[in-house]
């Protein structure tokens, strides 16, 4: 009998050896589902990430396309305003050049501001009503 005995205590071993075997090959398909689960959790948690991301990129780039706009426009408006002031500048000079010697005909007055005109715009023009100082008065 102790030849079944030791025959019987062989075939116990592989069983508890083959469930054990069984236990952990469980334990490792659970651990892989679970690890599956939880990878397609990450990936919809990206996804939803992503899809902020983009809308606030998104959101950036129209604030940009506003602000672009209105750099533009203001940029346009200055410029307008410099022209202002360059015919500003005119009108005084020419307001302050109006008085001719009396007696002259409306043709030569007229010759004369012709003559003088172009200079006093470029006269006006060398004057710098923006000029940067460096703190001190003086011009940069």
């Amino acid at each position: 009998m102790e030849p079944l005995a030791k025959e019987n205590k062989k075939l116990k071993e592989a069983m508890n050896h083959s469930e054990k075997n069984i236990q952990r090959a469980q334990r490792e398909r659970y651990l892989a589902e679970s690890n599956a689960w939880d990878l397609e959790n990450q990936k919809a948690v990206l996804s939803e990430h992503l899809a902020i991301a983009k809308e606030q990129l998104w959101s950036k780039s129209e604030q940009l396309t506003t602000a672009s706009t209105q750099l533009k426009d203001a940029s346009e408006q200055l410029e307008k305003l410099q022209k202002v002031s360059e015919e500003k500048k005119a009108t005084d000079l020419e307001v302050i050049g109006g008085g001719y010697a009396e007696g002259l005909s409306e043709v030569e007055t007229q010759r004369l501001e012709d003559e003088v005109e172009d200079v006093a715009k470029k006269l006006a023009g060398d004057i710098d009503l923006f000029r940067e100082t460096d703190g001190s008065g003086k011009a940069q």
